[in-house]
């Protein structure tokens, strides 16, 4: 059986449905590979891999939009061949309450980052400024999370011989051994900021759920969190209870 990771040709756009080219190649007695997530089926056979998006609304990635992933991994392992010693920031809580916060008088606003993961992958040079670019409208949204999100993970495909599924799986390993440190860099660099604005909010701070911070809603406290995200360079929207303030 050839190595169907040789070299192969990646179809973005498939035509019909990922179930019954599986039934014919199955039916037919072919070799290929398959991986199944929540998000897309791989298929690889005859040198080409055809990737098919979840059909679940919460779980798919638009066609057009695929190409992402090769390109935050090439942007990842070059980032890592210039900046070898790359430093990694001390791991905070994902989330963080004060529970010492006085909620007997004013109320509760919160400030959530915009597209925060994606923006500290762009300024700490993970990814390039094109990609970037190409991928920062909304609907980027959940492809811009995976694509970094993937990063260094150890990829599991299932093997058929003669249409037969063989038992034990491919196991493919990540393209380097760090970039499974990127997607820490990311995280931690997003929870760094917000333990710094904790900090600047004092008494006030109330909690910080991954990229959103709560408060003690005043003038003085929004402008100490615009002032802080604006320097950063971070896009951010004002939540007061169920509105949203873009800023």
């Amino acid at each position: 059986m050839a190595n169907h990771f040789d070299v192969y040709e990646r179809v973005f756009k498939p035509v019909g449905k990922d179930k019954i080219l599986i039934d014919r190649l199955v039916a037919t007695k072919r070799d290929f590979v398959l991986r199944k997530t929540k998000y897309y089926t791989s298929l690889i056979y005859d040198g080409i891999e055809t990737i098919y998006p979840s059909k679940d609304k919460d779980h798919s990635f638009p066609p057009n939009q695929m190409w992402l992933f090769n390109s935050v991994k090439r942007d990842a392992l070059k980032f890592i061949e210039n900046t070898p010693d790359f430093y990694i920031p001390n791991k905070l809580p994902t989330n963080s309450t004060n529970i010492e916060y006085d909620a007997t008088y004013g109320s509760i606003t919160g400030t959530d980052i915009e597209s925060a993961y994606w923006t500290i992958a762009y300024k700490l040079g993970i990814i390039s400024e094109s990609t970037y670019e190409k991928a920062n409208a909304k609907d980027f949204k959940m492809t811009k999370l995976a694509s970094l999100a993937i990063l260094g993970r150890v990829r599991a495909y299932h093997k058929y011989e003669n249409g037969e599924k063989v038992k034990d799986p491919i196991i493919i390993q990540p393209d380097h051994d760090k970039l499974k440190d990127i997607y820490r860099i990311i995280r931690y660099t997003c929870y760094m900021h917000m333990g710094k604005l904790s900090q600047l909010l004092g008494k006030d701070f109330e909690a910080y759920r991954t990229d959103c911070i709560y408060y003690r809603d005043s003038v003085k406290n929004r402008n100490k969190v615009y002032e802080y995200l604006q320097n950063e360079g971070f896009a951010f929207k004002q939540l007061i209870y169920d509105e949203e303030v873009e800023k």
